[in-house]
């Protein structure tokens, strides 16, 4: 099942922390907006 409440928070703190200057933050979210996509099969693994 999607959560999709998960996938748009990941979203908006990896583009929020990206636009702060914190890449660091940003590629963490980034990473588990990515996880949380592929455990929809969304993304192929």
């Amino acid at each position: 099942m999607i959560d999709r409440s998960q996938i748009a928070q990941a979203l908006a703190k990896a583009i929020a922390y990206k636009q702060c200057g914190k890449q660091e933050d940003a590629e963490a979210w980034a990473r588990k907006l990515v996880e949380l996509l592929e455990c929809a099969d969304i993304l192929a693994r």
